[in-house]
């Protein structure tokens, strides 16, 4: 892994990194607001990044942990992009 970029799954952790912390801004709500915002959304961000980082690392290491972590990230990904999909979609009142 060259340190001054990653990739995982074919895509680069500065594509992976905002589609990942828009994810945790959708599930982490509290009456309804997100409580990821401001400040709170750049330290996710990197956190995220170091969290991508380390794993595309660890990956690279075993050949099976790359399989694992490839599997686990596809699904990930096809969620995520259905979830946008299905949200573009969705009648608003």
């Amino acid at each position: 892994m060259n340190v001054s970029e990653f990739t995982l799954w074919g895509l680069g952790g500065a594509v992976l990194v905002p589609v990942i912390v828009q994810f945790l801004k959708a599930i982490i709500t509290k009456d309804g607001e997100t409580l990821i915002k401001d400040r709170w959304a750049v330290i996710a961000s990197v956190g995220v990044g170091l969290a991508l980082s380390g794993v595309a690392y660890w990956a690279s290491q075993a050949k099976t942990v790359d399989t694992v972590v490839g599997v686990i990230g596809a699904g990930l990904l096809a969620g995520l992009a259905a979830s946008g999909i299905f949200s573009l979609t969705k009648t608003r009142p």
